[in-house]
């Protein structure tokens, strides 16, 4: 590991809850089940995944002065990750997902309270000026304001700005300041959103990349689903990554892991091939698990998934 180098994932982090109902839900009465309360949100499950890779580890985000929000961060930094530089936000509700599923595990309600993400603003990143350009790599999700973002990519002082675009609702927020970013994740709906370009199969993707390039975005990683991922540098390497087949247990915090494994082969100085293969191997480690970050996460662990693929293919 590389003492002095760090990096800060700025972002979302929520309490998931969720009920599992024995039998179908009967909506008019109290069910027998089990309720189970996890750490969440893409910013804290990428930066939880960059400590389980040995990464310095830094997260930025707005909590409440709650037992949700005490909780959150003694987890998150008992998995590695240092959260001095959060926010606590007295008066607030920690940021919190609930959900209901019914006994085949079919999600069939969900309510999200995220609005303390709001907090996390142009004037909070500010105080923390010195801090975010000593930097190696910032990773930001579209789950903080526009103008947070809008702050962000001005004011990066030259460290590269990683961003997950989260949703396609919500990524139109960096659709102005494309030039700023370093690296963008996007999958198929997210990337129509951006461009307006549709893709309908393969074939589309080089007419999209070229819009993200032409407004300056220096590379792209484009999950394009069963057909693997899309990668293109700026007047540089570009090609198709297959997937790597894995069993799929729980598909929440496959993408989060796969934006950390870019990261961290980022800080490694890693060639972009070779930071996709890893990133994908990160990101089938967490659709093999039960948990959103697989505690098995590891880059040794990660090496040799990702060679063995190779073996069989």
């Amino acid at each position: 590991m590389r003492e002095k180098e760090y990096i800060i994932t700025i972002g979302s982090a929520n309490m998931d809850v969720a009920g599992y109902s024995h039998a179908s839900l009967n909506y008019a009465d109290s069910n027998p089940g089990k309720i189970k309360f996890t750490p969440g949100g893409v910013g804290r499950n990428i930066a939880h995944n960059l400590a389980l890779l040995g990464k310095h580890s830094w997260l930025m985000t707005a909590v409440g002065e709650d037992f949700y929000g005490r909780s959150l961060l003694a987890q998150t930094n008992q998995s590695g990750v240092h959260v001095d530089k959060c926010l606590i936000v007295p008066g607030e509700n920690t940021s919190s997902y609930l959900s209901l599923l019914d006994n085949t595990g079919e999600m069939l309600v969900a309510i999200n309270d995220m609005s303390i993400t709001d907090h996390i603003s142009a004037a909070f990143l500010a105080q923390h000026r010195d801090f975010i350009h000593g930097a190696k790599v910032i990773v930001a999700d579209c789950n903080i304001s526009e103008d947070a973002l809008a702050w962000l990519l001005d004011n990066a002082g030259g460290v590269p700005v990683f961003v997950d675009p989260v949703s396609a609702w919500k990524c139109v927020k960096i659709r102005d300041r494309l030039s700023r970013i370093h690296t963008l994740k996007p999958n198929r709906l997210e990337a129509e959103t951006l461009s307006g370009i549709a893709l309908a199969g393969r074939d589309d993707v080089e007419n999209v990349a070229a819009w993200f390039h032409a407004r300056g975005l220096h590379r792209l990683v484009l999950s394009m689903g069963g057909d693997g991922v899309y990668y293109s540098e700026k007047q540089g390497d570009s090609g198709w990554s297959p997937p790597i087949k894995t069993q799929v247990i729980n598909v929440t915090g496959a993408g989060d892991a796969m934006m950390a494994g870019l990261a961290a082969c980022w800080m490694e100085d890693m060639p972009l091939m070779d930071s996709i293969r890893f990133a994908q191997g990160c990101s089938a480690m967490a659709l093999a698990s039960e948990y959103t970050n697989n505690p098995e996460l590891s880059v040794a662990n990660v090496r040799t998934l990702v060679e063995n693929t190779e073996c069989l293919n």
